[in-house]
């Protein structure tokens, strides 16, 4: 039982600080009103949907891996991801990305407790 605790603090303090540090690091590097102005968001598609035009099966990987990366290390909920996927990749394509990572980071993030509690 003293494992469990331990495995529980140290989980939900490395998230903590996961995301504090991804929060500091984005914020240092925008402001909240560039985030929420039009420009910002027109310049920065542009940009997307030009490095998905490069290279789309180095984009759809990445974007996998780092919603695989989303659900099961840091048990983050799928909203966020699904606007970033439809907003990158379109409907259809965006949503075959999003639920398949989705899926296969909660089946590892199952398997996790599973492992850690039976």
């Amino acid at each position: 039982m003293e494992k469990t605790k331990k495995i529980k603090l140290f989980i939900g303090l490395s998230y903590l600080l996961i995301v504090s540090l991804f929060l500091y690091f984005f914020f240092s590097k925008f402001s909240l009103q560039e985030i929420t102005s039009y420009d910002f968001l027109r310049n920065y598609r542009s940009y997307l949907i030009e490095l998905k035009n490069s290279n789309l099966f180095l984009v759809t990987i990445s974007f996998l891996f780092l919603t695989v990366l989303w659900v099961f290390p840091f048990l983050g909920f799928g909203s966020p991801v699904a606007l970033m996927g439809g907003f990158i990749f379109g409907k259809w394509i965006g949503t075959l990305v999003v639920v398949t990572g989705l899926s296969i980071g909660a089946t590892f993030l199952y398997i996790y407790i599973w492992k850690l509690f039976f």
